[in-house]
């Protein structure tokens, strides 16, 4: 057996320290940089058809309502991915032939996300309207209360042609729409500071 000598075990406890620091270093590294980041939201102008205290419901469709069925789910998350639970959302749209409701309830709601954050709504695909010489493309209107702030945004549909000539259109808002059985549907993920 050979003997070691002070340097030498010096030298081993210094590498076997430094690997470990560097391992312990790397893993660290690794979360840091596994840890998903998730990009805000970005807000969108109100519009002048906002009423307050639309009613609680996930359901806006009516009897003999015109207009495509859209099943509309969607997740909550903040800056770190993290869903947020019970956030209220307040929702707002023109009908399948571009009218809003300016007195009543008609296509309005406000609901809450549930404790993973998520929510689903019954409505339908909205309509368009000229705004000026052209028209809006359809789309839909969201607050989303947190901590007293709210996010005021609008969200759109992919392959409309009036996307292209909207000046708030913002492709990352817009969603996709997948034919199902009755209608359609689409996942409409948000995320607040």
């Amino acid at each position: 057996m050979k003997n070691t000598t002070r340097r030498e075990a010096l030298a081993s406890i210094v590498a076997t320290f430094g690997a470990a620091t560097v391992s312990a270093m790397t893993l660290r590294g690794n979360a840091m940089a596994a840890t998903p980041r998730c990009t805000a939201t970005q807000p969108d102008i109100e519009g002048p058809y906002y009423l307050p205290n639309a009613p609680t419901r996930t359901s806006l469709i009516e009897p003999d309502m015109a207009g495509t069925p859209l099943d509309l789910a969607g997740t909550l998350r903040d800056l770190r991915c993290m869903p947020i639970a019970r956030a209220r959302i307040e929702l707002w749209q023109c009908d399948a032939h571009g009218q809003y409701d300016t007195r009543g309830s008609r296509l309005r709601a406000q609901f809450e996300t549930d404790t993973r954050g998520r929510f689903a709504l019954q409505t339908i695909v909205p309509g368009r309207y000229l705004n000026g010489p052209q028209y809006r493309p359809a789309h839909l209107h969201m607050k989303i209360w947190r901590g007293g702030r709210a996010l005021t945004t609008q969200w759109y549909f992919a392959g409309d042609p009036y996307n292209a000539n909207d000046r708030w259109f913002r492709a990352e808002r817009a969603l996709t729409l997948v034919s199902q059985a009755r209608g359609v549907r689409a996942q409409l993920d948000a995320v607040v500071r």
